[in-house]
């Protein structure tokens, strides 16, 4: 009987803009062909509450559309937790919150078991500044 094992990396990321949106799929492969797990589940968590990680179609225009969306639904407002926060990024943990903080993937034959359109990727609230997403791989 062969034990389950465990592989940890990161993805590093820094973003131009404040509200970035990057496809991290190749990444993720990447780390996943280093961990030599075949069969298990790949985790992807930000260290940032200021940041998401989320499985969506591969068109660009449906990316500019959610977040579009996500400028909609969180607008610029005077924030309670701005008061007391002196980043003053309420709003990019408001979003964060909204889309969902971490993603769990399938991994099956050594890749990532993904839809043919399904595309994962980082959504960074509170940019310019280095962030990091913990990949944690569990499997055999």
């Amino acid at each position: 009987m062969e034990l389950m094992k465990t592989y940890r990396d990161f993805i590093k990321i820094t973003t131009d803009e404040t509200m970035e949106i990057r496809d991290i799929t190749g990444e993720v492969s990447q780390i996943l062909a280093k961990s030599g797990i075949k069969d298990g589940m790949v985790l992807l968590f930000p260290h940032h509450t200021s940041a998401a990680v989320y499985l969506s179609d591969s068109d660009r225009s449906l990316t500019e559309d959610f977040a579009a969306l996500m400028r909609r639904l969180i607008p610029e407002a005077e924030y309670r937790h701005n008061l007391s926060d002196a980043k003053k990024n309420a709003r990019a943990h408001l979003m964060s919150q909204l889309v969902g903080h971490s993603l769990t993937l399938p991994v099956t034959e050594g890749g990532l078991d993904l839809g043919v359109y399904q595309t994962v990727y980082y959504a960074e609230f509170d940019g310019k500044r280095e962030k990091e997403v913990l990949v944690k791989i569990i499997g055999e």
